[in-house]
C-alpha cells in the first residue's frame, strides 16, 4: 500500500497541517507505529504518545502546534480512521469476482454480477445471490435461500434451505443460520421432534460472528433486524426476534420465542429464558440471566438480573459477609 497524506484526506475529510505529499505506507496504533504508518488519537490525553511516536502523519482531533510531523484535523479522528480503513481493504482484501471451478452451483439458482464464489461452495435450487456477493470457500447454501447485494460469507459457513438475508451482512466462519429449533414434544417418556418448518430473515447491515448459531422458527420466522452486531459463540434460538441495531457480545444466549426489542446491548456470557419481552434501550451486564421481561430503559446486572445499583449493593455486601460472619460467631460467644 501506498498513499500521499492528500489522498488519505481525501476519503477522511479534515484539514491537512503540514506536507500534502508525505507518503504513507502502512497503518498502526498509538502505541505500535513505525516510520512510514499513520495512525490517530482520539483526545488530549494521547497528545503524549503522539509527541514520541515515529508515525509519518497522524490523524487528531484539533491541531497539536507542538507535533513537528504532518497531521490531518477532523472532528471525529477515530471515524475518520475507520473511513481510512474500510477503503484500505476493499482495495487491498477485495476477492476477484469469478466462480471456482469445483464450486457446485445449481442450474436453477441466480447469481448476481460482480460475484466471487470459493472452492467447493455448494448453492442448492432457486438460490438467490445478489451483486457483489463474496462467498468464500466451503460454503453451504440450501435451497431457496436469498443473500442480498453487497453480503461476505466467510468460509465453512452454512446456511440452510428458505434463510433470507439482507444486504452488507457479514457472516464469519463455521457460523450456522438456519439449523433446527431445539422443540420436542414428551410422549410415553420419549421425546418426539417437532418439525421446524419456519425460516430465519436476517436484515441489513447485520454482522455476525464466528461460531453463531440462529435458529429456524417451528413455523413462523426467526427475525434479526437491521443493524443488528452478534459476537463469536452466540446462540439464537427458535422465534426469537431481535430489534434494529441491537448488539450481543460473546457467548450470549437467547432462548425461544424471546422478544428483543431495539438498540439493545446485551454484553458477554449473558442468558435470557424463553418467552420473555426486552423493551428498547435495555442493557444487560455481563454474566447476567434474565428469567423475566425488562421494560424499556432497563439497566440490568447478575443472576437472576436485577437493577444494576441493586446488584451492586448486594456485591458489596457479598465482600463483606467473612466480617459479618465473624461479628456474628462474637456476638453468639458473648450473649
Amino acid at each position: 500500500m501506498e498513499y500521499t497524506l492528500k489522498q488519505i484526506q481525501a476519503i477522511t475529510g479534515g484539514k491537512i497541517i503540514g506536507s500534502r505529499d508525505v507518503v504513507v505506507t502502512g497503518i498502526a496504533s498509538i502505541e505500535t507505529a513505525k516510520e512510514g504508518d499513520i495512525t490517530f488519537i482520539k483526545n488530549d490525553t494521547l497528545i503524549p504518545q503522539a509527541l514520541v511516536s515515529k508515525a509519518a502523519a497522524i490523524v487528531v482531533h484539533r491541531e497539536i502546534h507542538e507535533l513537528k510531523k504532518p497531521q490531518i484535523v477532523v472532528e471525529n479522528p477515530f471515524l475518520a480512521f475507520i473511513r481510512f480503513i474500510e477503503n484500505f481493504q476493499k482495495e487491498n482484501f477485495s476477492r476477484p469476482a469469478g466462480i471456482h471451478p469445483t464450486a457446485v452451483i445449481s442450474k436453477e439458482a441466480i447469481i448476481g454480477k460482480g460475484v466471487s464464489i470459493g472452492a467447493h461452495v455448494v448453492i442448492e435450487d432457486h438460490v438467490n445471490i445478489g451483486n457483489n456477493v463474496v462467498i468464500y470457500p466451503n460454503v453451504f447454501i440450501g435451497m431457496k435461500s436469498r443473500v442480498g447485494d453487497d453480503s461476505t460469507i466467510y468460509a465453512n459457513v452454512a446456511i440452510r434451505e428458505y434463510v433470507i438475508i439482507g444486504k452488507r451482512a457479514v457472516i464469519h466462519c463455521n457460523s450456522v443460520i438456519g439449523d433446527d429449533g431445539f422443540g420436542y414434544l414428551q410422549i410415553n417418556g420419549r421425546h418426539k421432534k417437532i418439525p421446524q418448518i419456519g425460516t430465519v430473515e436476517i436484515g441489513d447491515d447485520v454482522e455476525i460472528g464466528s461460531m453463531v448459531t440462529i435458529c429456524r422458527s417451528a413455523l413462523d420466522k426467526t427475525v434479526i433486524g437491521n443493524g443488528v452486531k452478534i459476537d463469536n459463540h452466540s446462540h439464537i434460538a427458535h422465534n426469537v426476534l431481535i430489534g434494529d441495531n441491537t448488539m450481543l457480545v460473546a457467548y450470549a444466549k437467547i432462548a425461544g420465542s424471546t422478544k428483543i426489542g431495539k438498540n439493545v446491548m446485551i454484553a458477554e456470557d449473558v442468558g435470557i429464558t424463553d418467552h420473555v419481552l426486552i423493551g428498547d434501550n435495555c442493557v444487560i451486564g455481563g454474566g447476567s440471566n434474565v428469567y423475566k421481561s425488562l421494560e424499556p430503559g432497563s439497566i440490568v446486572w447478575g443472576s437472576p438480573a436485577k437493577p444494576i445499583n441493586t446488584e451492586k449493593r448486594i456485591q458489596v455486601l457479598i465482600k463483606k459477609l467473612p466480617e459479618m460472619y465473624e461479628a456474628i460467631k462474637k456476638f453468639i460467644k458473648t450473649s
